[in-house]
């Protein structure tokens, strides 16, 4: 039997709901109970990497695109980032086969813009997380921006994260306000069980008691959210990896895809990261390249403007362009 503390699943349905608008109210997300009553899943599948993936549908993009009109509102009207921190990495670290090019990895969070309030994409890190990444090495590390960051978190309406490992998850757990900040965080069971079972690193472990505090949720292939963003499960370079969907009012389609690549190369090129950093990190190449495939598809196909979280190149073009923000708003 599975202990009440470790997820909610569907008889927990009613209760994690409200505590979703209790946050959300008065602004514009006001359907989100109905559509998750309608999308989320059972509970009794595990939810792990998959031993045999397969090819994401030919007609997902259609189906999430429909999902996006699911949850009532004003989408959304811009979309902001921050750069927290820096890893450099050579070029061969992040794509097979490259260059010993010096490469910089931000370390970021996504900010969504609507008429009255924000959801966030990922929430940063302190710096004491900051430093595993390093591997004995001293980087870039902004404290003043990553408190900008922690402002962001407490005011938004909802957190996503696209996955458990620590750079994307520390800011809600590790943080003075974690009670404020869980309460409107969804987690996937899949990241619940990383974050409690075998987590990245011993300072963001969850205990089952702690995890009740953030709003777990469960589904099968896609789930909106909030007026135009939809969540879509990606395992592969982690159990609970998932991208995230965002329509803006212009009609401009952004795919944000986490980690799957840790630049956009890896998407234009379909090549993965070497063989040695896939097996420090646990990944499943198979899963991985039909991510990849698809997420270039819809790209060259569709047009959607696709951000992994750490090309930092791509980010300051798509700042110039004005396509993103690089400031995040906090009233």
């Amino acid at each position: 039997m599975r202990h009440k503390a470790d997820f909610y699943d569907m008889q927990h349905l009613g209760e994690t709901g409200e505590r979703i608008m209790k946050f959300l109210k008065p602004c514009v997300f006001s359907g989100l109970l109905a559509i998750l009553a309608i999308w989320i899943s059972s509970p009794r599948a595990e939810t792990l990497i998959p031993d045999v993936p397969h090819p994401y549908a030919a007609d997902l993009l259609t189906h999430i695109r429909a999902a996006a009109k699911a949850v009532p509102g004003p989408l959304p009207i811009r979309i902001n980032f921050i750069k927290i921190a820096e890893s450099h990495r050579p070029l061969s670290d992040i794509i097979v086969g490259d260059s010993q090019q010096d490469y910089v990895s931000a370390r970021t969070a996504f900010q969504v813009v609507f008429p009255g309030g924000w959801v966030m994409i990922d929430s940063g890190m302190d710096e004491a997380v900051h430093k595993f990444f390093g591997f004995g090495r001293v980087e870039p590390y902004w404290a003043d921006r990553n408190a900008i960051l922690q402002q962001a978190l407490t005011a938004a309406k909802l957190i996503v994260i696209t996955h458990e490992h620590g750079d994307h998850v520390a800011g809600v757990i590790r943080t003075d306000a974690r009670e404020e900040i869980a309460a409107k965080t969804l987690l996937t069971r899949a990241q619940v069980k990383t974050l409690t079972t075998y987590p990245q690193m011993p300072e963001i472990r969850l205990t089952p008691e702690l995890a009740r505090s953030y709003i777990v949720i469960d589904y099968e292939s896609y789930l909106p959210v909030a007026p135009g963003i939809v969540l879509i499960k990606a395992p592969g370079h982690t159990p609970g990896h998932q991208m995230v969907y965002v329509r803006l009012a212009s009609e401009r389609e952004y795919l944000f895809i986490g980690d799957v690549g840790w630049t956009l190369d890896n998407v234009k090129q379909l090549k993965l990261r070497p063989e040695a950093t896939m097996r420090r990190i646990g990944e499943s190449a198979p899963a991985l390249m039909f991510e990849l495939t698809w997420i270039k598809e819809v790209m060259d196909r569709e047009g959607l403007i696709v951000i992994p979280s750490h090309d930092d190149i791509l980010l300051r073009d798509l700042t110039a362009k004005q396509l993103i923000g690089g400031e995040l708003a906090l009233q």
